[in-house]
This record gives structure tokens, sequence and C-alpha cells, in this order.
């Protein structure tokens, strides 16, 4: 395996010179955090990559990030391909634009790579987006799943299909409810979160069963990147003082909240690494990999009754109700 030639420990990855050289990489939420960190690497690696941001001012910054990653790293930086594309998960009729612009920029290109990397984590307050569900729910899972669904013609017959989550899953207690999907009986930040999150675990096993169904040879997984210190920050003080406190430095007060994170979160550079890995390495495919849930660039097994097939199944076909779109294999 290709992990053997490469810098591979619990909570590191870099992909091999050239590894990803000819393939194609799309990341959704790709300006920021484990997105922006995940393009850095794999355009190094080789690959042409495809940033997906909410807006072209932060498109365009993101692909200025990349470009100086590479440059700091010797590397010929205007000789890689990196673009970046706008897209909006909380919005449906911008998801659905979005594989017309996405094949007008690669042309006959295939997709090789889908990393469903974007999401927003604990909101403290009951959103419902333009098209009438909780935003948590639909920026997390209905925008991946319709975005998957809108890219699957232009996927490789070998493609990965990476669809970030994480151990928070383990907040919806009570499995999905169906009848709650949208917060119509309650809303909490952490269980509307760990339902979105157990919603990526479920897509991920139902849409590599139904792949294989269909003859294709993706591999679809699932991972946790760890608590990263960025995302529990950008909770603890809000969006806007995150953002402040990138561009003006922290306060004395942020300082003494902040610090102390370090001693118990990863890095957004280890944070990034299993999906990285998931996208770059020669190793994670086949049966022994498919539909399955990676932490520290390893699968690791899940025993609960809140991820059957029938569930998944179900989840399935009401996401296809809720997206407005058939998914077709």
């Amino acid at each position: 395996a290709a992990a053997a030639a490469a810098e591979v420990s619990k909570s590191f990855y870099i992909p091999p010179p050239n590894s990803m050289d000819g393939k194609t990489v799309v990341i959704t939420g790709g300006n920021t955090g484990l997105g922006l960190e995940s393009g850095k690497r794999l355009a190094a690696a080789g690959a042409e990559v495809v940033l997906t941001t909410r807006t072209l001012s932060k498109g365009e910054q993101a692909v200025a990030d990349v470009r100086k990653y590479l440059a700091d790293q010797g590397m010929d930086a205007k000789s890689v391909r990196v673009h970046a594309l706008t897209l909006d998960l909380a919005d449906f009729e911008s998801v659905k634009k979005f594989p017309a612009a996405l094949k007008t920029l690669l042309g006959k290109k295939p997709v090789d790579v889908l990393m469903n990397n974007a999401g927003v984590m604990a909101i403290q307050d009951l959103e419902i987006t333009k098209d009438g569900n909780e935003r948590t729910f639909q920026t997390n899972h209905l925008g991946h799943f319709a975005l998957t669904a809108g890219l699957a013609p232009m996927l490789s017959p070998d493609a990965r299909i990476i669809n970030v989550s994480s151990e928070a899953w383990q907040f919806a207690a009570k499995g999905i409810e169906f009848d709650n999907l949208n917060a119509e009986r309650e809303f909490g930040p952490w269980s509307s979160y760990g339902l979105s999150k157990l919603s990526n675990i479920l897509f991920t096993q139902e849409l590599q069963i139904r792949a294989d169904q269909a003859g294709k040879h993706w591999t679809v997984t699932s991972l946790h990147p760890g608590a990263v210190a960025t995302d529990l920050a950008r909770y603890i003080i809000g969006e806007q003082q995150w953002n402040d406190m990138k561009t003006k430095g922290m306060t004395t007060q942020q300082k003494l909240l902040l610090i102390p994170l370090s001693k118990f979160t990863k890095t957004v550079e280890e944070g990034a690494s299993t999906q990285i890995f998931l996208a770059a390495d020669a190793e994670p495919t086949g049966a022994a990999f498919a539909g399955k849930y990676f932490v520290d660039l390893r699968p690791k097994s899940i025993k609960s009754s809140v991820l059957d097939p029938a569930t998944a199944q179900k989840l399935w076909s009401v996401s296809e109700d809720m997206t407005g779109i058939k998914f077709q294999l």
C-alpha cells in the first residue's frame, strides 16, 4: 500500500508526491478548516482540485491560500489546477445548478473524489432554510445527498465518495426520528447535529449497497475527523467573533477560554488527515473498506441498533422526497 511510502501516523497523513496526478477532486466547504487543508495536500500530491464555497470572494481567497501553500512547499503553484465554484448546501436551487457549472469547468473529465466535507455545528437557535428544512439537517445531510445524486453521472467508475461525519452521531440517542427531522417536535443544537452526522453514516452505507448493486466500483466511506480545535472554538465563541479573532487576534478573555482546547483537541492538519487518506491512499478500497466508518486512518466497527439497514433505506427514500431529487444509479 502507498501508506508504507507516505508519512503516516495515528494522526497525520501526507499523500506521496504525484500520487494524485490525473485525478480530479471536489471538496465542499473548501475555504476553511478541514476542507481547505484537504485541498492543499491533495493539490500538492498532483490532483486537480475544485473547492466549493458559499461566496465567490471566499472561493477566490481559498484558491489563493492553496497556491500560497504550494509555493511554500517549493512547488510551481501556477502549474497546479485549483478552482473554486459557489455552492450553498442550504439552498437546493444552488445544489441543483452546481453539476452544470462543474461540467462547464471540467469538460469531459470525470470526478475521481467527491469529498462531502462542508457542515455546520450546534447552531444555537432553530433556523429554517428557504426550502423549509432545519438548517443543520439540510446543510450536513440533505444538501450532500442532493449534490451526490446530481454529480453521480460525472463520477469516475472507481470514484471515492467521502462523507465527513463525527462521533457526535451518538448524540442522536434515539436514532433517526423521522417525525422530527426538521425539529417539528423539539430542537436541540447538539441533538440536531448528531442527527445529521448519523444520517451521514447511514447515507454512506446505503449508497455503497446501491452502487454495488448497480455494478459500480465506487468506494463510499464516512469518518470522524476528531475533535478539531477550530470547530469547537467557532461553536464556543460564535462565528462572528471567530472571524474577528482571525483578523484582529485574540483578546485576553479569548486566550483564557481557547488555549486550553489545544490540550485535548486535534489541529486542523491532524483532523484533515483521515479524509485525505481516504481520498489519496491506495489502501482504503475494496470490500474491506467500502461503506465503512473511519477514525484515525482506520475503519472502526460500530455496533448500534440505530444503524440498521431498514433505517438507511427509509432515510434514502425520505431524503429523495425532501430534496425533490430521484437518486438514480
